[in-house]
């Protein structure tokens, strides 16, 4: 980024430059003079780097079966297509939701998974935590199931990383005056929350709102 470039984000209120010079590159951070303002600060919003299981997901659409095909009131079976439908275990947690009960959403664990032949159909049978009559058959619903996959690694909001040029990027904020530009290497994203496998120790604070202004203030991406 040239200088032109920087001396444009003056004029944008509560964000200020000390300089332009070259950055400087600390430890694979991006090092440039620089001052985030009072009313700037109260505007983004700071999260602290955790180390954590790695939570996994899959995602399902699909439709509740016929009652017939119920082992128990409680359950329910969710016919699916999906080319990730093999990837399901039994023992998995559950979460069911349809557009029909938009404020609701029933909690559950996968107690069966079978499979058609071309792998890519078949159908999920829930157990839910409470007994339930308002998933009704033909109720189109959509299905998210959770593990974990045996890894702890940085957990942040997905909120955090800045994709730019196939390489992801976070802010880490120390100070008002220390910013740095951290590239990072991203495991997977889970919901909400991105784990990373390099560039990032937990405890270290990383800006996840409204950054975006700052990234391209400090970044010669």
């Amino acid at each position: 980024m040239n200088c032109k470039r920087l001396l444009h984000f003056l004029l944008i209120p509560g964000l200020y430059l000390g300089s332009c010079r070259h950055p400087e590159i600390d430890g694979g951070a991006t090092k440039k003079t620089f001052v985030l303002s009072d009313t700037m600060l109260k505007t983004i919003r700071i999260d602290t780097a955790s180390f954590r299981p790695v939570q996994m997901e899959l995602h399902f659409s699909g439709r509740v079966a016929g009652k017939k095909t119920i082992a128990r009131k409680s359950d329910i079976v969710v016919d699916v297509a999906s080319a990730s439908l093999p990837k399901a275990r039994e023992g998995y947690e559950a979460e069911v939701s349809t557009s029909a009960l938009p404020e609701k959403v029933f909690y559950g664990k996968v107690d069966g998974v079978f499979i058609s032949r071309d792998t890519t159909t078949g159908r999920l049978s829930i157990r839910l935590d409470s007994p339930e009559s308002k998933l009704q058959p033909e109720m189109f619903t959509q299905v998210v199931l959770h593990w974990g996959d045996g890894n702890n690694m940085i957990a942040v909001p997905g909120t955090a990383i800045i994709a730019d040029h196939n390489r992801n990027f976070v802010l880490v904020f120390k100070d008002k005056y220390n910013i740095q530009v951290r590239e990072v290497e991203t495991y997977t994203t889970s919901g909400e929350i991105t784990y990373i496998s390099k560039g990032l120790d937990a405890g270290e604070n990383v800006i996840s709102g409204h950054q975006q202004q700052i990234y391209d203030a400090l970044s010669d991406n």
